[in-house]
């Protein structure tokens, strides 16, 4: 079963590669990817101009099947929280993986995400906090064997803001 991925850029992606996005970001080096149509079409509108949406067909279930290191959080949670913090310090706890799904870094999030990076909150109220957040999933391919196997460029979106 294949599931409808999208990836906003400045450019058509039609061939995604692990090392596109940089260094110390929320799930590691690897390419993102998020499964809201509205997500990506919010993160468009807020990039530039000339915003595009790749989209993709993920096949999930082969990933899954195959025995890749899946990384998956359903909620935001310490265990989240911990993890992404760790991710953007740098450390290489994102390298024991192959992908990571998991809520995704928006806006608000990463608000709370600073407020706890700077010790303007504990741990217990960033959670606290999170919990009442609705969780827009995010993908991070940090294996290119997935892309390269089980991730098939669909079309181009142009968004006109």
């Amino acid at each position: 079963m294949n599931i409808t991925v999208y990836h906003v850029s400045n450019e058509e992606i039609k061939k995604p590669s692990v090392d596109v996005n940089g260094e110390n970001l929320g799930f590691g080096k690897g390419f993102y990817l998020t499964n809201s149509k509205i997500e990506a079409e919010a993160m468009a509108g807020k990039m530039s101009d000339n915003a595009i949406i790749n989209v993709y067909e993920f096949n999930y279930f082969k990933t899954k099947n195959v025995g890749y290191r899946f990384n998956e959080f359903e909620t935001y949670n310490k265990e989240w929280l911990n993890f992404v913090v760790d991710c953007r310090k740098g450390k290489d706890v994102a390298t024991d993986y192959d992908i990571v799904i998991a809520g995704g870094i928006y806006d608000d999030i990463e608000d709370i995400i600073s407020d706890y990076e700077k010790n303007n909150i504990t741990v217990e109220q960033a959670v606290e906090q999170l919990r009442y957040k609705d969780v827009k999933f995010q993908i991070c391919i940090l294996n290119q064997e997935i892309i390269d196997f089980n991730l098939e460029f669909v079309e181009l979106l142009t968004i006109g803001y």
